[in-house]
Protein backbone atom coordinates (compact mmCIF):
# COMPACT_ATOMS: atom_id res chain seq x y z
CA UNK A 1 0.00 0.00 0.00
CA UNK A 2 1.30 3.44 -1.31
CA UNK A 3 0.02 6.95 1.17
CA UNK A 4 0.01 10.01 -0.81
CA UNK A 5 0.46 13.07 1.29
CA UNK A 6 -0.08 16.56 -0.29
CA UNK A 7 2.74 18.99 0.51
CA UNK A 8 2.16 22.32 -1.63
CA UNK A 9 -1.50 24.40 -2.09
CA UNK A 10 -2.26 22.57 -5.51
CA UNK A 11 1.10 21.16 -6.50
CA UNK A 12 3.17 18.44 -4.56
CA UNK A 13 3.38 15.09 -2.66
CA UNK A 14 5.27 12.83 -0.56
CA UNK A 15 4.71 9.38 -1.54
CA UNK A 16 5.14 7.40 1.56
CA UNK A 17 5.45 3.14 1.57
CA UNK A 18 7.40 3.01 -1.57
CA UNK A 19 10.98 1.29 -1.77
CA UNK A 20 12.25 2.29 -5.10
CA UNK A 21 15.31 -0.26 -5.36
CA UNK A 22 12.91 -3.10 -5.00
CA UNK A 23 10.83 -4.38 -8.38
CA UNK A 24 7.61 -2.70 -8.52
CA UNK A 25 4.64 -4.60 -9.72
CA UNK A 26 2.46 -3.17 -12.24
CA UNK A 27 -0.56 -2.13 -9.89
CA UNK A 28 1.52 -0.54 -7.60
CA UNK A 29 3.41 1.90 -10.71
CA UNK A 30 -0.03 2.84 -12.06
CA UNK A 31 -0.85 4.11 -9.07
CA UNK A 32 2.54 5.87 -8.43
CA UNK A 33 1.47 7.54 -12.22
CA UNK A 34 -1.80 8.61 -11.11
CA UNK A 35 -0.26 10.61 -7.66
CA UNK A 36 2.72 11.64 -10.10
CA UNK A 37 0.71 13.30 -12.87
CA UNK A 38 -2.15 14.92 -10.37
CA UNK A 39 0.25 16.22 -8.18
CA UNK A 40 2.73 17.17 -10.53
CA UNK A 41 5.82 16.75 -8.58
CA UNK A 42 6.56 14.22 -6.04
CA UNK A 43 8.91 12.79 -3.45
CA UNK A 44 10.15 9.47 -2.46
CA UNK A 45 11.93 9.75 1.13
CA UNK A 46 14.73 8.05 2.64
CA UNK A 47 15.47 5.93 -0.84
CA UNK A 48 19.32 3.97 -0.91
CA UNK A 49 19.47 3.63 -4.51
CA UNK A 50 22.53 2.79 -7.28
CA UNK A 51 22.15 4.18 -9.98
CA UNK A 52 21.05 1.70 -11.87
CA UNK A 53 18.50 1.61 -9.76
CA UNK A 54 17.19 4.66 -10.59
CA UNK A 55 17.37 4.45 -14.34
CA UNK A 56 15.06 1.32 -13.70
CA UNK A 57 12.17 3.01 -12.18
CA UNK A 58 12.75 6.03 -14.19
CA UNK A 59 12.77 3.64 -17.63
CA UNK A 60 9.16 2.55 -16.47
CA UNK A 61 7.90 5.75 -17.46
CA UNK A 62 9.28 5.78 -20.99
CA UNK A 63 12.89 6.04 -22.92
CA UNK A 64 15.82 8.04 -21.17
CA UNK A 65 17.65 10.29 -22.83
CA UNK A 66 21.15 11.53 -22.45
CA UNK A 67 21.85 15.11 -22.40
CA UNK A 68 23.59 16.93 -24.57
CA UNK A 69 26.41 17.95 -22.23
CA UNK A 70 28.50 15.09 -22.25
CA UNK A 71 31.17 15.57 -19.93
CA UNK A 72 28.36 15.74 -17.18
CA UNK A 73 27.12 12.78 -17.65
CA UNK A 74 28.14 9.41 -15.78
CA UNK A 75 30.42 7.42 -16.69
CA UNK A 76 29.17 3.90 -17.45
CA UNK A 77 25.64 4.96 -17.09
CA UNK A 78 25.48 7.96 -19.37
CA UNK A 79 21.41 8.21 -19.12
CA UNK A 80 22.56 9.76 -15.27
CA UNK A 81 23.60 13.80 -15.94
CA UNK A 82 25.69 14.55 -12.70
CA UNK A 83 24.79 17.58 -10.89
CA UNK A 84 27.65 19.05 -8.62
CA UNK A 85 29.55 21.90 -7.11
CA UNK A 86 32.23 19.10 -6.66
CA UNK A 87 35.70 19.62 -8.15
CA UNK A 88 37.87 15.73 -9.12
CA UNK A 89 41.00 15.02 -8.36
CA UNK A 90 42.09 16.28 -11.76
CA UNK A 91 40.72 19.73 -11.36
CA UNK A 92 37.82 19.36 -13.22
CA UNK A 93 34.16 19.77 -11.92
CA UNK A 94 32.84 16.28 -11.66
CA UNK A 95 29.61 17.21 -12.90
CA UNK A 96 27.23 20.16 -13.94
CA UNK A 97 27.66 23.45 -11.57
CA UNK A 98 25.48 25.75 -12.24
CA UNK A 99 22.28 24.39 -14.14
CA UNK A 100 18.56 25.98 -12.98
CA UNK A 101 19.46 29.35 -12.86
CA UNK A 102 16.41 30.55 -14.21
CA UNK A 103 12.95 29.19 -14.35
CA UNK A 104 12.98 26.54 -17.10
CA UNK A 105 11.50 23.25 -17.92
CA UNK A 106 13.91 20.73 -18.79
CA UNK A 107 14.73 20.31 -22.35
CA UNK A 108 12.11 22.71 -23.77
CA UNK A 109 14.47 23.57 -26.27
CA UNK A 110 14.34 20.16 -28.30
CA UNK A 111 11.42 18.81 -30.90
CA UNK A 112 10.71 16.38 -28.69
CA UNK A 113 11.02 17.72 -25.14
CA UNK A 114 11.49 15.97 -22.09
CA UNK A 115 7.78 14.22 -20.26
CA UNK A 116 9.84 13.34 -16.28
CA UNK A 117 13.04 14.58 -14.64
CA UNK A 118 14.06 12.46 -11.51
CA UNK A 119 16.54 13.90 -9.16
CA UNK A 120 18.15 12.04 -6.75
CA UNK A 121 19.94 13.39 -3.72
CA UNK A 122 23.20 11.85 -2.85
CA UNK A 123 25.20 14.26 -1.11
CA UNK A 124 22.80 17.87 0.41
CA UNK A 125 24.75 20.99 2.08
CA UNK A 126 23.99 21.52 4.54
CA UNK A 127 25.47 24.78 6.81
CA UNK A 128 26.61 25.19 10.47
CA UNK A 129 22.99 25.59 11.70
CA UNK A 130 21.83 22.26 10.51
CA UNK A 131 19.69 23.99 7.32
CA UNK A 132 19.50 21.98 3.69
CA UNK A 133 20.41 25.21 1.68
CA UNK A 134 20.09 24.66 -2.26
CA UNK A 135 16.16 24.45 -2.47
CA UNK A 136 14.36 23.72 -5.42
CA UNK A 137 11.19 25.95 -6.45
CA UNK A 138 8.50 24.00 -8.86
CA UNK A 139 5.55 26.47 -10.37
CA UNK A 140 2.72 24.70 -12.29
CA UNK A 141 1.88 26.09 -15.41
CA UNK A 142 -1.51 24.42 -15.74
CA UNK A 143 -2.83 26.22 -12.76
CA UNK A 144 -1.09 29.54 -13.99
CA UNK A 145 -2.80 28.74 -17.54
CA UNK A 146 -6.32 28.28 -15.90
CA UNK A 147 -6.48 31.00 -13.67
CA UNK A 148 -5.95 33.64 -17.18
CA UNK A 149 -8.86 35.60 -17.89
CA UNK A 150 -10.69 34.29 -21.01
CA UNK A 151 -9.75 36.70 -23.64
CA UNK A 152 -6.20 36.14 -23.08
CA UNK A 153 -6.15 32.26 -23.31
CA UNK A 154 -8.02 33.24 -27.28
CA UNK A 155 -5.12 35.31 -28.16
CA UNK A 156 -2.37 32.95 -26.83
CA UNK A 157 -3.95 30.03 -28.05
CA UNK A 158 -2.82 31.52 -31.59
CA UNK A 159 1.42 31.72 -30.91
CA UNK A 160 4.14 30.10 -31.30
CA UNK A 161 7.19 30.70 -28.77
CA UNK A 162 10.88 30.18 -30.01
CA UNK A 163 12.60 27.63 -27.41
CA UNK A 164 16.98 27.55 -27.81
CA UNK A 165 19.87 26.47 -26.28
CA UNK A 166 22.22 28.73 -27.92
CA UNK A 167 20.08 31.72 -26.10
CA UNK A 168 20.05 29.84 -23.03
CA UNK A 169 23.96 29.49 -22.80
CA UNK A 170 23.88 32.90 -23.36
CA UNK A 171 22.11 34.49 -20.73
CA UNK A 172 23.33 31.96 -18.66
CA UNK A 173 27.06 32.71 -19.46
CA UNK A 174 26.30 36.35 -18.80
CA UNK A 175 24.75 36.09 -15.30
CA UNK A 176 27.66 33.94 -14.17
CA UNK A 177 30.03 36.89 -15.50
CA UNK A 178 27.79 39.85 -13.61
CA UNK A 179 28.16 37.20 -10.49
CA UNK A 180 32.02 36.69 -10.98
CA UNK A 181 32.44 40.50 -11.72
CA UNK A 182 30.45 40.85 -7.68
CA UNK A 183 32.54 38.77 -6.09
CA UNK A 184 30.38 35.38 -6.82
CA UNK A 185 31.92 31.93 -7.54
CA UNK A 186 33.50 31.19 -10.65
CA UNK A 187 31.94 28.63 -12.59
CA UNK A 188 33.51 25.95 -14.97
CA UNK A 189 31.40 25.58 -17.98
CA UNK A 190 32.21 23.77 -21.45
CA UNK A 191 31.98 25.59 -24.28
CA UNK A 192 29.31 25.72 -26.48
CA UNK A 193 30.74 23.65 -29.53
CA UNK A 194 29.10 23.43 -32.78
CA UNK A 195 27.76 19.75 -32.10
CA UNK A 196 25.76 20.83 -29.30
CA UNK A 197 23.98 23.58 -31.68
CA UNK A 198 23.93 20.92 -34.26
CA UNK A 199 21.88 19.07 -31.86
CA UNK A 200 19.61 21.38 -30.53
CA UNK A 201 18.53 23.85 -33.31
CA UNK A 202 16.01 26.11 -31.96
CA UNK A 203 11.98 25.07 -32.35
CA UNK A 204 8.88 26.99 -31.88
CA UNK A 205 5.88 24.97 -30.34
CA UNK A 206 3.05 26.35 -29.77
CA UNK A 207 3.03 28.69 -26.13
CA UNK A 208 -0.02 27.31 -25.03
CA UNK A 209 0.57 23.60 -25.19
CA UNK A 210 -2.22 20.27 -24.22
CA UNK A 211 -0.86 17.87 -21.55
CA UNK A 212 -0.27 14.27 -23.90
CA UNK A 213 -1.50 12.50 -20.50
CA UNK A 214 -3.87 14.69 -18.59
CA UNK A 215 -5.32 16.89 -21.35
CA UNK A 216 -4.70 19.67 -19.41
CA UNK A 217 -3.52 22.99 -21.41
CA UNK A 218 0.12 24.97 -19.86
CA UNK A 219 1.71 27.77 -20.85
CA UNK A 220 4.65 26.05 -22.26
CA UNK A 221 7.44 28.91 -22.07
CA UNK A 222 10.11 30.09 -19.79
CA UNK A 223 12.90 32.52 -19.00
CA UNK A 224 15.64 30.12 -19.17
CA UNK A 225 15.12 28.77 -23.05
CA UNK A 226 12.16 30.92 -24.53
CA UNK A 227 13.80 33.59 -26.74
CA UNK A 228 10.60 35.35 -27.85
CA UNK A 229 7.30 34.93 -29.68
CA UNK A 230 6.92 34.52 -33.45
CA UNK A 231 5.15 37.26 -35.20
CA UNK A 232 5.53 40.23 -32.73
CA UNK A 233 8.01 42.88 -32.07
CA UNK A 234 10.85 42.77 -29.62
CA UNK A 235 8.90 45.17 -27.48
CA UNK A 236 5.98 43.11 -27.93
CA UNK A 237 7.39 39.75 -27.17
CA UNK A 238 9.39 40.88 -24.17
CA UNK A 239 6.67 42.71 -22.52
CA UNK A 240 4.23 39.39 -23.10
CA UNK A 241 6.72 36.98 -21.86
CA UNK A 242 7.18 39.03 -18.97
CA UNK A 243 4.08 39.82 -17.77
CA UNK A 244 3.35 35.59 -18.36
CA UNK A 245 6.20 35.13 -16.27
CA UNK A 246 5.30 36.95 -13.43
CA UNK A 247 2.11 35.38 -13.56
CA UNK A 248 2.93 32.04 -13.55
CA UNK A 249 5.40 32.22 -10.06
CA UNK A 250 2.19 33.35 -7.99
CA UNK A 251 2.67 31.85 -4.70
CA UNK A 252 -0.66 29.35 -5.08
CA UNK A 253 0.97 27.78 -8.03
CA UNK A 254 4.58 26.72 -5.92
CA UNK A 255 5.70 23.95 -4.22
CA UNK A 256 9.76 24.67 -2.84
CA UNK A 257 11.32 21.36 -2.30
CA UNK A 258 13.64 21.49 0.68
CA UNK A 259 16.03 18.56 0.14
CA UNK A 260 17.13 16.02 2.14
CA UNK A 261 20.00 13.08 1.54
CA UNK A 262 18.07 10.20 0.09
CA UNK A 263 14.98 11.89 -1.43
CA UNK A 264 14.02 10.80 -5.11
CA UNK A 265 12.23 13.68 -6.46
CA UNK A 266 10.15 13.63 -9.78
CA UNK A 267 8.47 16.42 -11.64
CA UNK A 268 6.52 16.86 -14.87
CA UNK A 269 7.93 18.74 -17.18
CA UNK A 270 5.21 19.80 -19.49
CA UNK A 271 3.14 21.01 -16.52
CA UNK A 272 5.52 22.61 -14.12
CA UNK A 273 8.84 24.91 -14.59
CA UNK A 274 11.31 25.31 -11.93
CA UNK A 275 14.50 26.90 -10.42
CA UNK A 276 17.24 25.93 -8.32
CA UNK A 277 18.33 28.33 -5.20
CA UNK A 278 21.75 29.14 -5.26
CA UNK A 279 22.43 29.63 -1.99
CA UNK A 280 25.66 27.58 -0.89
CA UNK A 281 29.14 27.64 -2.02
CA UNK A 282 32.11 25.22 -1.66
CA UNK A 283 33.04 23.70 0.78
CA UNK A 284 29.53 22.77 1.40
CA UNK A 285 28.66 20.41 -1.17
CA UNK A 286 26.00 19.04 -3.08
CA UNK A 287 25.84 15.66 -5.51
CA UNK A 288 22.57 15.07 -7.72
CA UNK A 289 21.95 12.06 -9.95
CA UNK A 290 18.92 12.91 -13.12
CA UNK A 291 17.35 10.93 -15.17
CA UNK A 292 15.14 12.42 -17.57
CA UNK A 293 12.51 10.33 -19.86
CA UNK A 294 11.44 11.70 -23.19
CA UNK A 295 8.06 13.11 -23.77
CA UNK A 296 6.34 13.67 -27.18
CA UNK A 297 6.22 16.40 -29.58
CA UNK A 298 4.59 19.62 -28.27
CA UNK A 299 0.91 19.97 -29.55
Amino acid sequence: MIEVVKLGQNIGAEIKGVDLSKPINDEMFQKISQAFFDNEVVVFRDQDLQPHDQVLFTRKFGDLEKHVRKESLLKGMEEIFVISNMIGDDGKPIGAQDVGRFWHSDLSYKKVPSMLSALYSIVVPIDENGIAKGNTQYSSTTYAYATLPDELKQKLAKLKAVHSYKYYRMINREAQRVDALNGGKKVIEPELTEEMLRATPDVNPPLVRTHPITKKKCLFINEGHTSHIEGMSEKDSKDLLHSLYEHMIKPEFKYVHSWKKGDLLMWDNCALQHKATFDYDLPLQRLMYRTTVRGSEAY
